[in-house]
């Protein structure tokens, strides 16, 4: 079962939920951080692994309950016995009581595996009750009538888990508000369409950035690549700009990738940046 932190942004109820963990080998991050200087990747193991061994890779989903409207944020990777420390969000979520069936909303921040895949449950609706919204821009890049035309084959691992629940997918714009307190940004780069989502209830405000990064190396180095970003520097310019605002507004900021349960504060540490994690 996933691990659970539940916490207020004013009046709304959010709960971060451990999606699981990923091993990889720290002789994997040149191929990750493909423009990341040998030096640059050293230090940054000797910072994150200092004891040797095997690196984690973190998975957080979001459940945000405003008002009458239940959300969750990203879908997870979904139940699959090939990968028994992933697919927990379901079960994390039933240790405080909700089921499946009560998500009104599931909102798609952007279509890669790990943030879509648990829609489906053997092919049946994960969360039947629920309707499904994603940034119009992440839907046309891989959905829209053309991109099914020309990316046919890339994108067929997307059509399988979305098709079936197509009537029930809807789009918003950047900007545009999800539900009463919580607004959709766009910061692309990772994809074209990725979204983030901005809660904020009386004084209190939260920004979910996502995969704006994938690991607390970027901070230090935040123009590194990622190898799973549609448009690298695109990406480098949305995560610069989101770490600097959360700087400047002193933002209480989540991530999907980093250790759970993904949530703390930015700080500028001379022209780049320092996570100071939550307590």
């Amino acid at each position: 079962m996933g691990k659970i932190h539940r916490f207020q942004v004013g009046d709304i109820t959010c709960i971060a939920l451990e999606e699981g963990t990923v091993s990889f080998d720290p002789a994997s991050i040149p191929g990750r951080y493909p423009n990341a200087s040998e030096e640059e990747i050293q230090d940054a193991i000797h910072t994150l692994n200092p004891d040797g061994g095997e690196m984690q890779n973190y998975f957080n989903t979001l459940y945000i309950e405003t008002g009458d409207t239940k959300i969750l944020v990203d879908a997870g990777m979904g139940h699959n016995p090939e990968r028994p420390d992933i697919g927990k969000t379901t079960a994390a979520l039933a240790s405080e009581g909700i089921t499946p069936e009560d998500i009104d909303i599931v909102y798609i921040t952007h279509f890669h595996g790990d943030h879509y895949m648990g829609l489906l449950n053997d092919g049946e609706a994960t969360f039947p009750n629920a309707r499904y919204v994603t940034l119009d821009d992440e839907w046309n890049y891989w959905l829209g009538d053309e991109a099914r035309e020309k990316m046919a084959d890339r994108i067929q691992g997307i059509l399988n888990v979305v098709t079936p629940l197509e009537d029930k997918f809807s789009t918003l714009s950047a900007g545009d508000e999800l539900a009463p307190g919580i607004h959709v940004m766009a910061i692309p780069g990772h994809t074209m369409g990725q979204s983030a989502l901005r809660i904020e209830s009386g004084d209190d405000t939260l920004i979910h950035l996502v995969d704006l990064l994938h690991s607390t190396a970027q901070f230090r180095y935040p123009d590194w690549h990622f190898t799973y970003d549609t448009d690298a520097e695109l990406a480098v310019r949305s995560r610069r700009a989101q770490l600097a605002n959360a700087v400047n507004r002193n933002l209480l900021v989540m991530f999907y990738h980093l250790p759970f349960p993904g949530l703390g504060h930015v700080e500028r540490d001379g022209q780049n940046y320092k996570w100071i994690p939550l307590a």
